[in-house]
């Protein structure tokens, strides 16, 4: 079914007023889009389905406010780019994001900048890790080279499972610290930031 911007604009103002209904046919309309989207950043389709979620969650949270807003989809993806964007700082971030990282980037269809930027990536990573401490080096590691537990490293090092945890949250704090004075950007990043 397409709409123009009237039919748009009075779903919204119902919308604001808490009407549900209005709130299913907006949903209808979008979640495809907005599910594509989320699935083309994340390569997950789990993933992307939780960020859709949460994207019309958002619009739900923000009701009051539609009558605002004069371009819906517009805003809509600004939304949406937050909130993905939001989430892949968190998996780059994240003990998970070797892997994370390595899915995303196996993934054919990058383009050649794409690919570059992520080895540029790599070489800033490796250059903050490079200058990590001595012990803070060894955690991470034993952790994203070899795939040990803090368990095992701790063992392995003679230090408690608290000091490797806290010797990894130390580490991509630096790492972090690193990449952002060195202007280093995150390749799966750029076009969110872009936008």
């Amino acid at each position: 079914m397409q709409y123009n911007s009237d039919i748009e604009q009075a779903l919204l103002r119902r919308i604001a007023g808490g009407d549900e209904q209005a709130y299913r046919v907006i949903f209808d309309r979008y979640a495809d889009r907005m599910y594509a989207n989320a699935l083309h950043f994340t390569k997950s389709p789990e993933l992307a389905k939780d960020l859709t979620q949460e994207v019309f969650i958002r619009v739900w949270l923000h009701r009051s406010r539609l009558t605002e807003i004069d371009r819906f989809d517009g805003w809509l993806f600004t939304v949406a780019r937050n909130v993905i964007r939001n989430e892949l700082r968190k998996k780059v971030l994240s003990t998970e994001n070797i892997e994370f990282l390595q899915a995303y980037f196996k993934d054919g269809s990058l383009t050649p900048e794409e690919r570059l930027e992520f080895r540029e990536l790599e070489a800033r990573v490796d250059e903050a890790i490079a200058h990590l401490p001595p012990q803070m080096k060894s955690v991470f590691l034993y952790s994203r080279q070899e795939g040990l537990t803090h368990e095992q490293i701790a063992q392995k090092m003679n230090i408690s499972v608290v000091s490797s945890k806290t010797y990894m949250v130390r580490c991509l704090l630096a790492i972090r610290r690193h990449l952002g004075k060195n202007g280093a950007r995150l390749g799966l990043l750029l076009f969110l930031l872009s936008k």
